[in-house]
């Protein structure tokens, strides 16, 4: 059960984002990922109204994708190739909107580790 968040900086007009079209990309891309089930995956946006971006600068933004996941070695494998293809995707799809808007735009992604199962990282059985 994967785990993706996308938070963005409150100076983001977020009306402007598809993010159905973004996270269907994000879904398509995790399908290569070995014994991953996309159709678990929970994903969501955070708009951060408390965001400080280094040096203060006013047209900074926060534009940040974190996957979260059970590790394993097959996954370990592939995952610096995945976050350069997440990158990929919110570089077509988020950036040219929040650039248009006259922002700066430097966007991170991070994949991960939720631990084990019922060792630090726990599901509700309903």
């Amino acid at each position: 059960m994967p785990q993706l968040t996308l938070k963005l900086s409150r100076n983001i007009d977020a009306s402007l984002i598809d993010f159905d079209d973004f996270f269907y990309k994000v879904h398509e891309a995790l399908c290569v990922v070995p014994s991953l089930d996309v159709s678990t995956a929970h994903s969501g946006v955070i708009q951060e109204e408390y965001s400080y971006i280094g040096l203060g600068h006013p047209t900074a933004t926060k534009v940040y994708l974190e996957l979260c996941w059970i590790e394993s070695q097959e996954r370990v494998a592939i995952r610096s190739a995945l976050g350069k293809v997440l990158l990929n995707i919110i570089e077509e799809t988020i950036v040219p909107i929040v650039e248009a808007q006259g922002l700066l735009c430097i966007p991170r992604v991070r994949i991960a580790n939720l631990g084990l199962l019922n060792d630090g990282y726990f599901i509700a059985s309903k």
